[in-house]
């Protein structure tokens, strides 16, 4: 990647890993200060916006970043189109919680608790929605390091506000009162600089305008809407097929770290525009060169973090949430082998080549296999199946996606992946694993030590291995470090 895309793709990464950073913290505070029941109830009634927001959303938010760039007349009529689409779609769900949802989903969860958080939460559609077009609104304004500055503080504040509400009063209906309350304050500066991002243009929106983003936006949402409800659809399962405990301990072992979203989702991000540009002037084999280079430096990453968790997911789990979620080191786990495929963005490549149409079938026969399988897996082997059953989807779902886009690039099997990069990049992470199971018994009882212990052994030897391999040179890095520093 040139410089610029490799800063731009910094500044998203950093805002992106420090924002899944305080979800994190406010899960893990949350779990020590709530019953086991009650952090169910709390998560369960944050999982019910999770599962429909995407439907809600229409992909209008990424429609931005087709309908702003180059737009000079009138950007702002475009956010306003914008927003008041995703205003009249959150007020829909609104209502949905107003007017019986709320029971209708208690009854489905096997918690009757959450007829009341449910109601507490009803406005907070209202709130995320319209701030969902922020990140697509300033990037395409060219202001990114806007976008990761507000993302942190924005996130920060809006942990303030559940955690100081959790504190006070010890119950999952205080901490979703914090969770609206830090949403609705939230809003006011996002809005602000959304409009001065977008200053030139009317007020007022034209329903051709918005037919137009509907139209843009649907199809190519849709393909969203079916990928993030599908990975959210096996703790919906296991919400609904399983007692609030067992949920509660599946919810929090089931999480994919923070370092897919920081590098694939910030990498991509930015080389989208360059994989269209290359497709368009028919580069196909420099489209797969930038691919590939980005998805080993995603993978050489991303692979030695899998290898981690399934050594150490128990400690990780009684670290992070106390010795009763020992247990979400099962689902940890086996989310942890879905880190290679996470290495990179089959869809991103799709959609460069103007191939929506089939993220829009690939996503939806992920999303049936995912149900399929979750709910057999889970009447058969409990919560845990319902995990396995994640993990085969989204490898099938690579597997289709391979296929087509081999077609499309006309890549042959051999040059689809960077398959000697990757074996490479297997075997160095092999031994650093291998090494730190072998002195796993020697080290102290203590969690934080044996973790202490455990990265710093595994991370020394698996720096050695990347550097005996020509993986990262130690002098390459000094001197990247040096430039970086001392650049203007």
């Amino acid at each position: 990647m040139s410089q610029s895309r490799t800063v731009k793709a910094g500044i998203l990464a950093s805002g992106s890993f420090l924002t899944t950073c305080v979800r994190l913290i406010s899960a893990v505070v949350l779990a020590r200060l709530l019953s086991m029941y009650d952090y169910a109830t709390y998560r369960q009634t944050l999982l019910a916006y999770a599962f429909i927001s995407p439907l809600l959303m229409l992909g209008l938010p990424q429609a931005l970043y087709y309908f702003l760039p180059g737009e000079n007349k009138r950007p702002r009529t475009v956010l306003v189109e914008n927003l008041l689409l995703l205003s009249f779609m959150a007020g829909l769900f609104t209502l949905f919680l107003l007017f019986g949802g709320n029971r209708l989903l208690a009854w489905r969860f096997n918690n009757p608790d959450i007829a009341r958080t449910l109601l507490i939460l009803a406005p907070y559609p209202l709130f995320m929605l319209p701030a969902s077009a922020f990140g697509a609104c300033l990037i395409t304004r060219d202001r990114v390091k806007q976008v990761a500055v507000f993302n942190v503080l924005s996130r920060l504040f809006m942990l303030g506000t559940v955690l100081t509400a959790v504190l006070i009063w010890r119950t999952p209906a205080a901490a979703i009162v914090g969770t609206v309350v830090g949403a609705g304050i939230v809003l006011l500066p996002a809005l602000k600089l959304m409009f001065t991002a977008c200053n030139v243009g009317s007020l007022l929106p034209s329903t051709k305008g918005m037919w137009s983003q509907l139209k843009y936006a649907v199809p190519l949402g849709l393909a969203g809407i079916i990928g993030t409800i599908s990975l959210s659809l096996d703790k919906m399962i296991v919400s609904s097929m399983c007692s609030p405990e067992q949920f509660a301990v599946y919810v929090n072992g089931a999480i994919e770290i923070p370092l897919i979203g920081v590098l694939t989702g910030s990498v991509i991000a930015v080389l989208v525009p360059d994989f269209v540009r290359m497709y368009k002037a028919d580069q196909y084999q420099e489209l797969r060169a930038l691919w590939h280079r980005a998805m080993v430096r995603c993978l050489a990453i991303l692979l030695p973090a899998m290898g981690f968790i399934l050594v150490m997911a128990p400690e990780i789990m009684r670290v992070l949430f106390s010795a009763k979620y020992e247990n979400s080191a099962y689902p940890f786990r086996i989310y942890a082998l879905m880190l290679p495929i996470r290495s990179t963005s089959f869809g991103a490549v799709l959609m460069a080549t103007n191939h929506t149409r089939t993220i829009t079938i690939g996503s939806l026969l992920g999303l049936i296999a995912n149900g399929v399988l979750s709910v057999l897996f889970v009447y058969f082997i409990g919560p845990i199946g319902a995990a396995w059953a994640t993990v085969l989807s989204v490898f099938g779902l690579a597997l289709f996606y391979s296929y087509i886009i081999r077609g499309y690039l006309q890549f042959n099997g051999k040059s689809m992946l960077p398959w000697k990069s990757i074996v490479q990049l297997f075997v160095a992470v092999v031994l650093p694993t291998l090494i730190v199971i072998t002195i796993l018994p020697v080290l102290p009882k203590n969690d934080i030590l044996r973790l202490t212990l455990a990265s710093f052994t595994f991370l020394s030897i698996l720096f050695i291995c990347y550097h005996k391999m020509n993986i990262v040179k130690v002098t390459d890095l000094a001197q990247r470090i040096y430039n970086r520093f001392n650049s203007p």
